[in-house]
């Protein structure tokens, strides 16, 4: 990963999946947070609205929810499990839905009491979206099953009273979901947690349907296609713990106080159009 002149890190670096991993050249590595992902798709929205694009209403609070939509990994981020087969911490893609359905469950609450029903309501769809996306992941077994099924249940009816009480439809739920979707796959790629050559997700049209997006990286700029955004290029910043070339761990505690203290840099990075 190459620096800027003023030492802040800019993107240069191949991608892991991971909680999220980004493996740098000379074998150290970052790691960022599902929270501070969520971070850059508020970004992304905020910066939403080329023509032809829709821009959904109310759109503060669905620009909040871009940015909050992993609120449910707050407290599971300040105490990650360990990966014995790694030695690092679990890959938000290799944590159980018995473990997360539940959080997100609360993190639904939490969005609902801190930022009001809409955020709350795109948290809740949004988790939707996930597992019936990753379904078969999260059934490898009964009990990640049953936790899965749980959650949907009880999310739907969470749902259609949220709606009830803000007056809103299906559809202007689904076509804000959607640019929450959107926003939170073009990050994803942004920040190391998914390949980001070809299709990078489904942006919602002005005038009904989707269109997909391709992000690209090279020389410290990512280019997006076609371009969603209102302006010229799209500035993108974001924290990651740095660790020490073959950094792993075997004991979990450990591993906490290790990530907890570990050196916090910034990354940048700009969307310009492909």
């Amino acid at each position: 990963m190459a620096e800027d002149q003023t030492g802040r890190h800019v993107l240069a670096a191949r991608r892991r999946l991971a909680m999220l991993f980004r493996d740098l050249p000379d074998g150290s590595f970052l790691a960022i947070s599902q929270p501070m992902h969520a971070l850059v798709s508020g970004q992304m929205a905020r910066a939403w609205g080329a023509p032809g694009f829709a821009r959904p209403e109310p759109f503060e609070e669905i620009a909040t929810a871009c940015a909050q939509h992993d609120v449910a990994w707050m407290d599971w981020e300040a105490s990650p499990s360990l990966d014995a087969a790694t030695g690092r911490p679990h890959a938000f893609r290799q944590v159980g839905a018995r473990t997360h359905a539940p959080m997100w469950a609360a993190g639904v609450q939490r969005a609902v009491a801190s930022w009001g029903p809409w955020v709350g309501l795109l948290v809740s769809r949004h988790g939707t979206r996930i597992y019936a996306a990753y379904s078969d992941r999260h059934r490898v077994s009964p009990e990640d099953a049953a936790a899965a099924d749980t959650y949907q249940r009880q999310q739907g009816a969470l749902r259609a009273e949220l709606l009830a009480r803000l007056g809103a439809t299906e559809a202007e739920l689904e076509l804000a979901a959607a640019l929450v979707a959107v926003t939170d796959t073009l990050s994803l790629a942004a920040c190391g947690g998914i390949a980001t050559l070809g299709w990078s997700g489904m942006a919602p049209l002005a005038g009904g349907g989707e269109a997909p997006l391709k992000l690209e990286e090279g020389d410290g700029v990512m280019t997006v296609s076609p371009w969603p955004f209102a302006a010229a290029e799209v500035p993108l910043s974001w924290t990651a713990r740095r660790f020490a070339p073959g950094t792993r761990w075997t004991d979990e505690a450990a591993m906490r106080r290790d990530y907890a203290a570990a050196p916090v840099e910034r990354v940048t990075a700009r969307l310009v159009p492909g």
